[in-house]
This record gives structure tokens, C-alpha cells and sequence, in this order.
């Protein structure tokens, strides 16, 4: 007689299921590729990514442009693995493959275990994901979050009369956690709204007290944001409205075309037009027969998607769109469209295949571009590709430069020192790869729009000690200079990377602080 087992073993806690085993195994293998990468390669930090890593020294409820999620983690990070790229990038891979892992789950619900798999490796060899989602910026944490949100979104079926509350107030607590990365989760209630209003028997909840409570959740998640601009003006509301309204500098046209250059550049020529026809293929289904012809897992991923795009699209119309802005409708996109296209014929299929090698290309360019540069060598192509046309230009030269600047001024000044830059880029940049992480001081010397640096007071004791001011690709300003008796050049140093000049800064040594104007501009 077999006795009842009342108590559940170790690996009962780290049981996988058959069904996604393999998937599981092969995210885990890539996260820690992943892993040796970033410790290993040769992409630096990008001076946002920097700039993500120095809020994390002044941990706080929210900050200038984003609220607080990836400071928070980055300081988890950074205090496990040093003030390393390890350190900093660490949950940026773990969140690839917990979001292709996601994809399959989404895919094989609306299509099986063969969708799954293709969504899968459309995610880990997109560039926009496989390359760029290593940058740890607050689209990490916001898009993980909002694609589980989606997936447990799809797993509620309002055709029920009966649904446990319980599940609403999970789904409000990872959509407030999306809110706490990135201030464009707050789309997702009124997407919801749209979403239950076209789908079988969501009106009926919409009349419910559920997606409120979720609702309700979410925003009192959100009280550590409200709390910190309401001590410093609203300035991270006011930052959100200033990038998003519209603007005389830019030419409608002009940001059109490269608003769909830059989504065919990160997704890949062939994988956008095949997200762009997916779209239309599903639009033209539920025109005809309504969200019910589909399942729901591809419901919650056309709704959310497709309506966030066109959004986006409209928004290029009036200003500039950056191609990583719509990452919440391009993910949910790209994994819709591997359903479409697992369902299709063998043309299609073909076509599919050919752009995943476009985008593997692509991929694999991305992490490193002198690859590239290499190629074209070897094969005695005329053409060069120039640091200026560098896609990973912002996430080059850093390293040297850092390593440069500390040498020189060790080898003049003797003690602790202060770094100051006149761009924000550079303060972080310097701050992170100069030797011992030096404090970086940032003044406005010009009109260029508010950020984190204007609202952290400056030590009292700048008047004791040097101030090596640091100037990107130019000499010493004058407004600068202004501030102290006096400066000395140090020198010119520099970062290259075999032949290639890649970074340039002049350095000086200011004493006898008189003070600097740190003027707050009403740019945001």
C-alpha cells in the first residue's frame, strides 16, 4: 500500500513541466551566455545606461524622467557584482530570456508548442531584443512586467460569470510594478478597457468591481512617483508631456519615414513587414467576425499591440519617435506575428525564415560592429563604416576615455577630486569607468534641458579640493573658467579601438572654487 505523501521534497520546489522543459533549459543557457558577454565584450555602458547606474548611488522614491524601478535594481545588482557590467547589466539578461520564455507561453497557448518555439527565437534573435535588451534602461523592467501582465491577462476568460478576485489584484500588482519601470504602463487599463469592450462577455465585467480593484492597486503603487514630484514640481510629469507634445522643429515627413526606418532597423526589414501583415491579416478577421474568431491569447496580443503601434505611428506624425519607444506594441507584435505565420504556407514560412537570418546577421553585428568592419576588410570593399555611423556609437570609446582621464590626472593631482562635464552623457560616462568611480558635478552652461544631476545638491567642500573639468571635443568655456581663479590644462586623451578614433576629451584642473551658476532652464 502506497502511503500519502504530506510533505513535498527540493525538487518538488524546482519542478518544470515536460511541456516547456526544453525552453526552459535553453533560456537559462542563453542567460548566462548573456552573462559571460557583458562581463567579456566590448560594448561599453551607453551614457543613459550610466546614468540609470548613477541614480542607483542615490537610491530615491522617483527620479527626473523615470520613475525609480531600475535604480532600485541596479543597486540589488550592483551590490551583488560590483560597479561592473556584470553588475549593471544583470537583470537586463535575465530579462530576454524570462520575456522569450513568455513568448512561447503566449504562442503555444494561441498556436502550440511549435509556435511557441518560433516566437521564442524570434525574440532571442531580433536585434531590438537580442542586442538592445541587454542595455539596462527602464524598457527592461516595464516591457518584462507588461508582457506578464498580458500573459495573465490572457489567461482570464471574462466569458465566465464568475472570476476570483484574487487574480485581478495579481494583475494590479504587476502592472504597478510596470509603472514603477516606465510611465508608459499607464496604458495598459484604458488598452484593457478597449480590449474588454470587443471581446465575448467583457462588457459584462466592465460593469464588475475586478479590473477597478486592479486598477486601484496599480495606482496606489504609484504613490513613491506622485510623492517625489510633488516635492519637486511635477518636474517628471512635466518631462513626460514635454516629449510628447508636438513640436515646429520637426518635419512631418521627415519624422514619419524615420520612425518606420527606425522600427524596420531594430526589428529587421523582413520581420516588420511580416509584423506589419499579421496585423492586417488579424484586423481583417476580427473586422469581419469579431475578437471571437480568435483565441485569446492572440485577442489580448493584437489588442494591446496593434492599438499601442498606431498610437506611436500617429505620434511620428508631430514629433520625433524613438525607435525604442514602442517596444510594448513591438513585442506583442513580433510574437502575434510568429502565430501568423506558423499557420501560413510554405511561401510564407520561407519568407519568415529568410528574415530570421537577416535579423541573426543583424544580431550578432550589433554586439559587436567591428565584426563588421573586419568583413568588409577582408572582402576589400571600398567603403568603411566611420565612428559617426557607428549604430553602437553612444556604447563605444567610454572604457578608454575613462581609463585615459584617470591616468592623466593621477598623474597631476594627488588626493580626492571632483569631476565636472557641462553634459550630463559625459558626467555619468566618466563617473562609471574613471578609476574609482569619482563623484561627477554637471552644470548647465547653456539651454539645454533639465535633468537628474540639476536636482542633487553639490558637496559643501567643492571649494577644498580640485575640480578636473572634462570637456568632450572642445577647449575650456569660459563660463567655466569664470567660476574659479584659476584652471591648468592637463592634456588631451583619448579612446581608440585599433585604428579608430572613437572618443576625445580635454582635461583641467580647476582650483579655488568661486561658484558656478547651476540655473534650472524650463526645457524638459
Amino acid at each position: 500500500m502506497k502511503m500519502k505523501k504530506n510533505f513535498n521534497t527540493l525538487s518538488d520546489y524546482f519542478y518544470v513541466p515536460q511541456s516547456v522543459r526544453g525552453v526552459a533549459i535553453v533560456s537559462v543557457l542563453l542567460f548566462l551566455l548573456r552573462l559571460v558577454y557583458v562581463s567579456l565584450g566590448p560594448v561599453d555602458l551607453s551614457p543613459d545606461e550610466a546614468h540609470y547606474w548613477e541614480w542607483s548611488r542615490y537610491l530615491d522614491w522617483s527620479y527626473y524622467s523615470k520613475p525609480p524601478m531600475t535604480a532600485w535594481l541596479n543597486y540589488v545588482s550592483t551590490s551583488l557584482f560590483g560597479h561592473t557590467h556584470l553588475g549593471v547589466r544583470f537583470f537586463s539578461c535575465m530579462a530576454i530570456s524570462v520575456l522569450g520564455f513568455l513568448a512561447f507561453l503566449m504562442a503555444r497557448n494561441a498556436a502550440g508548442q511549435a509556435a511557441g518555439w518560433l516566437a521564442f527565437v524570434f525574440v532571442q534573435i531580433t536585434p531590438l531584443f537580442a542586442a538592445g535588451g541587454l542595455m539596462m534602461t527602464p524598457d527592461i523592467p516595464s516591457l518584462t512586467l507588461w508582457v506578464f501582465a498580458l500573459y495573465l491577462l490572457s489567461l482570464i476568460d471574462f466569458g465566465q460569470k464568475q472570476l476570483s478576485m484574487r487574480c485581478f489584484v495579481v494583475l494590479g500588482l504587476v502592472v504597478g510594478f510596470a509603472g514603477l519601470s516606465k510611465y508608459t504602463a499607464a496604458a495598459f487599463y484604458p488598452l484593457l478597457a478597449l480590449y474588454l469592450w470587443f471581446t465575448p462577455g467583457g462588457r459584462y465585467w466592465l460593469m464588475k468591481p475586478h479590473i477597478y480593484v486592479a486598477g486601484l492597486v496599480s495606482l496606489a503603487m504609484q504613490m513613491p512617483v506622485f510623492y517625489w514630484n510633488f516635492i519637486n514640481d511635477f518636474v517628471g510629469f512635466k518631462h513626460v508631456l514635454g516629449q510628447n507634445a508636438p513640436s515646429s522643429r520637426y518635419d512631418l515627413v521627415r519624422t514619419f519615414t524615420n520612425f518606420l526606418g527606425g522600427q524596420a532597423g531594430v526589428l529587421s526589414p523582413i520581420t516588420f513587414i511580416l509584423m506589419i501583415a499579421s496585423w492586417c491579416g488579424y484586423g481583417y478577421v476580427v473586422f469581419k467576425k469579431g475578437l471571437g474568431a480568435i483565441s485569446r491569447s492572440e485577442r489580448v496580443l493584437f489588442v494591446f499591440g496593434f492599438t499601442l503601434f498606431v498610437l506611436f505611428f500617429s505620434r511620428s506624425f508631430f514629433g520625433k519617435v524613438q525607435p525604442n519607444w514602442p517596444v510594448m506594441a513591438t513585442f506583442p507584435g513580433l510574437v502575434l506575428m510568429a502565430v501568423w505565420v506558423w499557420r501560413r504556407g510554405v511561401w510564407l514560412k520561407s519568407l519568415a525564415g529568410f528574415g530570421m537570418a537577416l535579423s541573426l546577421l543583424l544580431t550578432v553585428i550589433s554586439h559587436d560592429t567591428f565584426i563588421l568592419r573586419n568583413a568588409l576588410q577582408w572582402m576589400g570593399v571600398g567603403y568603411e563604416l566611420s565612428f559617426k555611423r557607428d549604430p553602437l556609437k553612444p556604447a563605444l570609446g567610454w572604457r578608454g576615455l575613462g581609463k585615459a582621464a584617470s591616468a592623466l590626472v593621477e598623474s597631476h593631482v594627488t588626493g580626492d577630486y571632483y569631476v565636472l562635464t557641462s553634459r550630463y552623457q559625459t558626467a555619468s560616462s566618466l563617473s562609471f569607468y574613471m578609476k574609482g568611480n569619482p563623484k561627477v558635478l554637471y552644470v548647465n552652461l547653456g539651454n539645454r534641458r533639465q535633468n537628474q544631476y540639476d536636482y542633487w545638491p553639490w558637496p559643501s567642500d567643492v571649494g577644498e579640493k580640485p575640480v578636473i573639468y572634462i570637456r568632450e571635443n572642445g577647449g575650456m568655456d569660459a563660463g567655466i573658467l569664470a567660476g574659479f581663479e584659476g584652471c591648468a590644462e592637463l592634456g588631451e586623451v583619448a579612446s581608440r579601438r585599433e585604428h579608430l578614433l572613437m572618443r576625445r576629451a580635454s582635461v583641467y584642473a580647476c582650483f579655488g572654487y568661486k561658484g558656478l551658476d547651476r540655473k534650472l532652464v524650463d526645457r524638459y
